[in-house]
Protein backbone atom coordinates (compact mmCIF):
# COMPACT_ATOMS: atom_id res chain seq x y z
CA UNK A 1 0.00 0.00 0.00
CA UNK A 2 2.94 2.70 1.22
CA UNK A 3 4.43 1.95 -2.66
CA UNK A 4 1.35 2.68 -4.17
CA UNK A 5 1.04 5.80 -1.61
CA UNK A 6 4.49 6.53 -3.13
CA UNK A 7 3.69 6.28 -6.68
CA UNK A 8 0.47 8.29 -6.74
CA UNK A 9 2.19 11.37 -4.89
CA UNK A 10 5.14 11.64 -7.98
CA UNK A 11 4.33 14.95 -9.67
CA UNK A 12 5.59 13.12 -13.00
CA UNK A 13 3.03 10.28 -12.38
CA UNK A 14 0.13 12.91 -11.37
CA UNK A 15 0.93 14.64 -14.73
CA UNK A 16 1.01 11.80 -17.08
CA UNK A 17 -2.60 10.55 -15.42
CA UNK A 18 -3.51 14.26 -16.37
CA UNK A 19 -1.88 13.49 -19.23
CA UNK A 20 -4.20 10.18 -20.37
CA UNK A 21 -7.61 11.85 -18.63
CA UNK A 22 -7.23 14.51 -20.80
CA UNK A 23 -6.27 12.75 -24.02
CA UNK A 24 -9.37 12.77 -26.14
CA UNK A 25 -8.08 10.06 -28.63
CA UNK A 26 -8.00 7.76 -25.07
CA UNK A 27 -11.34 8.95 -24.40
CA UNK A 28 -12.35 8.06 -28.50
CA UNK A 29 -10.87 4.55 -27.99
CA UNK A 30 -12.21 3.91 -24.90
CA UNK A 31 -16.13 4.53 -25.89
CA UNK A 32 -16.59 2.98 -28.97
CA UNK A 33 -16.81 -0.28 -27.75
CA UNK A 34 -19.36 0.92 -25.31
CA UNK A 35 -20.96 2.71 -27.78
CA UNK A 36 -21.28 0.12 -30.19
CA UNK A 37 -22.64 -2.43 -27.46
CA UNK A 38 -25.53 0.90 -26.79
CA UNK A 39 -26.18 0.92 -30.32
CA UNK A 40 -26.45 -2.84 -30.34
CA UNK A 41 -28.72 -3.48 -27.35
CA UNK A 42 -30.91 -0.44 -28.45
CA UNK A 43 -31.39 -2.04 -31.87
CA UNK A 44 -32.35 -5.21 -30.66
CA UNK A 45 -34.95 -3.85 -28.33
CA UNK A 46 -36.91 -2.04 -31.18
CA UNK A 47 -37.98 -5.72 -31.94
CA UNK A 48 -38.78 -7.08 -28.62
CA UNK A 49 -41.10 -5.98 -25.94
CA UNK A 50 -39.88 -6.04 -22.50
CA UNK A 51 -41.06 -5.38 -19.45
CA UNK A 52 -39.91 -1.97 -17.86
CA UNK A 53 -38.44 -3.57 -14.87
CA UNK A 54 -36.45 -5.90 -17.10
CA UNK A 55 -35.66 -3.11 -19.40
CA UNK A 56 -33.96 -0.62 -15.85
CA UNK A 57 -32.61 -4.00 -14.89
CA UNK A 58 -30.48 -4.30 -18.92
CA UNK A 59 -29.74 -0.71 -18.67
CA UNK A 60 -28.04 -0.94 -15.07
CA UNK A 61 -25.69 -3.86 -15.87
CA UNK A 62 -24.83 -2.23 -19.42
CA UNK A 63 -24.15 0.90 -18.14
CA UNK A 64 -21.93 -0.81 -15.04
CA UNK A 65 -20.49 -3.21 -18.02
CA UNK A 66 -19.75 0.39 -20.05
CA UNK A 67 -18.30 2.05 -16.88
CA UNK A 68 -16.08 -0.38 -16.13
CA UNK A 69 -14.96 -0.71 -18.89
CA UNK A 70 -13.74 2.56 -19.76
CA UNK A 71 -12.32 2.69 -16.07
CA UNK A 72 -10.31 -0.48 -17.11
CA UNK A 73 -9.25 0.94 -20.27
CA UNK A 74 -7.74 4.35 -18.33
CA UNK A 75 -6.02 1.81 -15.63
CA UNK A 76 -4.34 0.00 -18.58
CA UNK A 77 -3.48 3.06 -20.40
CA UNK A 78 -1.44 4.65 -17.18
CA UNK A 79 -0.21 1.47 -15.92
CA UNK A 80 1.38 0.20 -18.94
CA UNK A 81 5.28 -0.72 -18.95
CA UNK A 82 5.67 -1.57 -22.85
CA UNK A 83 4.77 -0.42 -26.16
CA UNK A 84 5.77 -1.80 -29.67
CA UNK A 85 5.47 1.40 -32.25
CA UNK A 86 6.02 0.34 -36.17
CA UNK A 87 7.68 3.22 -37.51
CA UNK A 88 8.61 3.77 -41.42
CA UNK A 89 8.80 -0.35 -41.44
CA UNK A 90 10.84 -0.77 -38.18
CA UNK A 91 10.10 -2.11 -35.31
CA UNK A 92 10.37 0.40 -31.88
CA UNK A 93 10.10 -1.60 -29.11
CA UNK A 94 10.39 0.70 -25.52
CA UNK A 95 10.28 -0.80 -22.28
CA UNK A 96 12.19 -1.07 -18.84
CA UNK A 97 15.04 -3.33 -18.52
CA UNK A 98 18.73 -3.50 -18.08
CA UNK A 99 20.91 -3.37 -21.17
CA UNK A 100 23.31 -5.20 -20.06
CA UNK A 101 21.00 -8.23 -20.09
CA UNK A 102 20.79 -8.38 -23.56
CA UNK A 103 22.63 -11.65 -25.71
CA UNK A 104 25.58 -11.26 -27.57
CA UNK A 105 23.41 -11.07 -30.86
CA UNK A 106 22.17 -7.37 -29.96
CA UNK A 107 24.15 -4.38 -30.38
CA UNK A 108 23.68 -2.41 -27.47
CA UNK A 109 24.19 1.23 -27.32
CA UNK A 110 26.34 3.23 -24.65
CA UNK A 111 26.68 6.92 -24.50
CA UNK A 112 30.32 8.44 -23.86
CA UNK A 113 31.39 12.17 -23.95
CA UNK A 114 32.87 13.66 -27.01
CA UNK A 115 36.39 12.34 -26.20
CA UNK A 116 35.14 8.79 -25.92
CA UNK A 117 36.66 8.86 -22.21
CA UNK A 118 37.68 5.80 -20.56
CA UNK A 119 39.05 6.59 -16.92
CA UNK A 120 36.44 5.75 -14.30
CA UNK A 121 37.46 7.84 -11.34
CA UNK A 122 34.47 9.26 -10.47
CA UNK A 123 35.58 12.61 -11.66
CA UNK A 124 35.23 12.69 -15.62
CA UNK A 125 33.50 9.11 -15.53
CA UNK A 126 31.20 7.83 -12.37
CA UNK A 127 31.22 4.51 -11.67
CA UNK A 128 27.33 4.81 -11.03
CA UNK A 129 26.70 6.07 -14.98
CA UNK A 130 26.26 3.38 -17.52
CA UNK A 131 29.50 4.18 -19.97
CA UNK A 132 31.28 3.70 -16.03
CA UNK A 133 29.52 0.30 -15.38
CA UNK A 134 30.15 -0.69 -19.08
CA UNK A 135 33.65 0.04 -18.78
CA UNK A 136 34.40 -1.51 -15.21
CA UNK A 137 32.87 -4.83 -16.47
CA UNK A 138 34.42 -5.54 -19.67
CA UNK A 139 37.79 -3.75 -19.26
CA UNK A 140 40.44 -4.37 -16.36
CA UNK A 141 42.67 -2.12 -18.97
CA UNK A 142 41.27 0.39 -20.98
CA UNK A 143 44.20 0.91 -23.08
CA UNK A 144 43.73 -1.37 -25.89
CA UNK A 145 39.93 0.09 -26.18
CA UNK A 146 41.54 3.47 -25.98
CA UNK A 147 44.26 2.44 -28.82
CA UNK A 148 41.46 0.93 -31.01
CA UNK A 149 39.31 4.26 -30.55
CA UNK A 150 42.42 6.12 -31.94
CA UNK A 151 43.35 4.25 -34.92
CA UNK A 152 39.65 3.73 -36.38
CA UNK A 153 39.72 4.88 -39.39
CA UNK A 154 35.65 5.88 -39.53
CA UNK A 155 36.40 8.03 -36.25
CA UNK A 156 39.52 9.91 -37.75
CA UNK A 157 37.08 11.42 -40.27
CA UNK A 158 35.24 12.88 -37.01
CA UNK A 159 37.79 14.56 -35.43
CA UNK A 160 36.83 18.25 -34.77
CA UNK A 161 40.12 19.67 -32.67
CA UNK A 162 42.86 18.16 -30.75
CA UNK A 163 41.83 20.21 -27.45
CA UNK A 164 45.61 20.34 -26.05
CA UNK A 165 44.59 22.88 -23.16
CA UNK A 166 41.96 19.96 -21.98
CA UNK A 167 42.15 19.31 -18.04
CA UNK A 168 44.92 16.24 -17.61
CA UNK A 169 43.06 13.28 -16.91
CA UNK A 170 41.16 13.50 -20.12
CA UNK A 171 41.52 13.01 -23.31
CA UNK A 172 42.65 15.48 -25.95
CA UNK A 173 40.50 14.67 -29.43
CA UNK A 174 37.53 15.80 -29.61
CA UNK A 175 34.43 13.81 -31.84
CA UNK A 176 31.46 14.98 -33.48
CA UNK A 177 28.51 14.69 -31.11
CA UNK A 178 26.65 11.22 -32.34
CA UNK A 179 29.88 9.56 -33.67
CA UNK A 180 29.56 6.12 -33.14
CA UNK A 181 32.49 3.25 -32.27
CA UNK A 182 31.30 -0.51 -32.92
CA UNK A 183 33.04 -2.35 -29.97
CA UNK A 184 32.07 -5.72 -30.48
CA UNK A 185 28.43 -6.08 -29.78
CA UNK A 186 28.01 -2.49 -28.19
CA UNK A 187 27.72 0.91 -30.22
CA UNK A 188 29.74 3.23 -28.34
CA UNK A 189 28.17 6.91 -29.19
CA UNK A 190 29.64 9.96 -28.29
CA UNK A 191 26.21 12.01 -26.70
CA UNK A 192 27.32 14.61 -24.70
CA UNK A 193 29.54 17.97 -24.48
CA UNK A 194 32.55 18.74 -21.66
CA UNK A 195 33.65 22.00 -20.55
CA UNK A 196 36.73 23.25 -18.73
CA UNK A 197 35.42 21.15 -15.65
CA UNK A 198 34.60 17.98 -17.01
CA UNK A 199 30.54 17.84 -16.53
CA UNK A 200 28.49 16.99 -19.05
CA UNK A 201 26.03 19.96 -21.03
CA UNK A 202 24.00 20.21 -24.08
CA UNK A 203 22.16 22.96 -25.87
CA UNK A 204 18.67 21.49 -27.43
CA UNK A 205 20.14 21.91 -31.18
CA UNK A 206 23.00 19.96 -30.45
CA UNK A 207 20.62 16.79 -28.67
CA UNK A 208 18.30 16.89 -32.01
CA UNK A 209 21.46 16.90 -34.46
CA UNK A 210 23.45 14.48 -32.17
CA UNK A 211 20.31 11.92 -32.52
CA UNK A 212 19.45 12.79 -36.18
CA UNK A 213 23.28 11.69 -36.76
CA UNK A 214 23.61 8.96 -34.53
CA UNK A 215 20.32 7.19 -36.02
CA UNK A 216 22.45 7.40 -39.39
CA UNK A 217 25.45 5.88 -38.10
CA UNK A 218 23.64 3.43 -36.66
CA UNK A 219 22.31 2.42 -39.97
CA UNK A 220 25.42 1.75 -41.60
CA UNK A 221 26.38 -0.61 -38.74
CA UNK A 222 23.99 -2.21 -37.52
CA UNK A 223 23.87 -5.07 -39.95
CA UNK A 224 20.27 -5.91 -39.54
CA UNK A 225 21.01 -7.09 -36.32
CA UNK A 226 18.84 -5.88 -33.25
CA UNK A 227 19.77 -2.38 -32.13
CA UNK A 228 19.02 -2.18 -27.83
CA UNK A 229 19.60 1.74 -27.13
CA UNK A 230 19.21 3.71 -23.61
CA UNK A 231 16.88 6.67 -22.91
CA UNK A 232 19.52 8.90 -24.44
CA UNK A 233 19.78 12.37 -22.80
CA UNK A 234 18.50 11.39 -18.88
CA UNK A 235 21.45 11.40 -17.59
CA UNK A 236 23.01 14.85 -18.60
CA UNK A 237 21.65 16.89 -15.45
CA UNK A 238 22.96 20.98 -17.56
CA UNK A 239 21.61 20.76 -20.44
CA UNK A 240 22.56 24.49 -21.28
CA UNK A 241 19.09 26.11 -22.92
CA UNK A 242 16.39 23.81 -22.24
CA UNK A 243 14.55 21.30 -19.90
CA UNK A 244 13.00 17.94 -20.58
CA UNK A 245 11.05 15.28 -18.99
CA UNK A 246 11.92 11.56 -19.55
CA UNK A 247 8.59 11.43 -21.84
CA UNK A 248 10.13 14.40 -23.64
CA UNK A 249 13.51 13.00 -24.30
CA UNK A 250 11.99 9.92 -25.77
CA UNK A 251 9.60 11.68 -27.99
CA UNK A 252 12.60 13.86 -29.25
CA UNK A 253 14.34 10.09 -29.84
CA UNK A 254 11.38 8.78 -32.11
CA UNK A 255 11.07 12.57 -33.88
CA UNK A 256 14.75 12.21 -34.85
CA UNK A 257 14.50 8.38 -36.07
CA UNK A 258 11.49 9.92 -38.43
CA UNK A 259 13.27 12.52 -39.96
CA UNK A 260 16.97 11.22 -40.50
CA UNK A 261 16.20 9.34 -43.49
CA UNK A 262 16.84 6.13 -41.68
CA UNK A 263 16.30 3.17 -44.41
CA UNK A 264 17.00 0.18 -42.12
CA UNK A 265 16.90 -2.89 -44.18
CA UNK A 266 13.15 -4.96 -42.99
CA UNK A 267 13.66 -6.69 -40.86
CA UNK A 268 14.88 -4.09 -38.27
CA UNK A 269 14.26 -3.98 -34.54
CA UNK A 270 15.37 -0.69 -32.58
CA UNK A 271 14.70 -1.78 -28.75
CA UNK A 272 14.52 1.74 -26.49
CA UNK A 273 15.44 0.53 -22.73
CA UNK A 274 13.76 2.65 -19.68
CA UNK A 275 16.24 2.47 -16.61
CA UNK A 276 14.55 1.46 -13.30
CA UNK A 277 10.73 3.04 -12.67
CA UNK A 278 11.46 5.89 -15.12
CA UNK A 279 8.70 3.99 -17.48
CA UNK A 280 6.26 5.01 -14.33
CA UNK A 281 6.69 8.74 -16.35
CA UNK A 282 5.35 7.48 -19.80
CA UNK A 283 2.53 7.99 -21.35
CA UNK A 284 2.92 5.47 -23.71
CA UNK A 285 -0.80 5.56 -25.18
CA UNK A 286 0.72 8.95 -26.05
CA UNK A 287 3.46 7.83 -28.25
CA UNK A 288 0.87 5.76 -30.62
CA UNK A 289 0.88 9.00 -32.57
CA UNK A 290 4.32 8.25 -33.82
CA UNK A 291 3.02 5.58 -35.70
CA UNK A 292 -0.44 7.62 -37.26
CA UNK A 293 1.77 10.56 -38.04
CA UNK A 294 4.78 9.38 -40.55
CA UNK A 295 6.72 11.50 -42.10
Amino acid sequence: MSKILMIIKNKEFRKKVLDIVRDKEIWSEATTLPGILFGVITTILTFFELNSIYKIKLFIVLLTFCVGFVIFFFLKATLKKEITLAIDGSEIIIKPGDIFSFPKDVFKTIAFNEYFDTEVDNGIISKKTLNGKYLEKYYDDTTYLDENIEKDSRLKKEILETNVSRPLGGKKTRYSLGTVYKDKDFFLVAFSKFDEKNQANLELREYASCLIKFWNEINSLYGQYEVVVPLLGSGITRKKDFTATDQQLLEVMLWTFQISKVKFEEPAKVTIVLYGDSYKKINFYKLKEFEKNGI
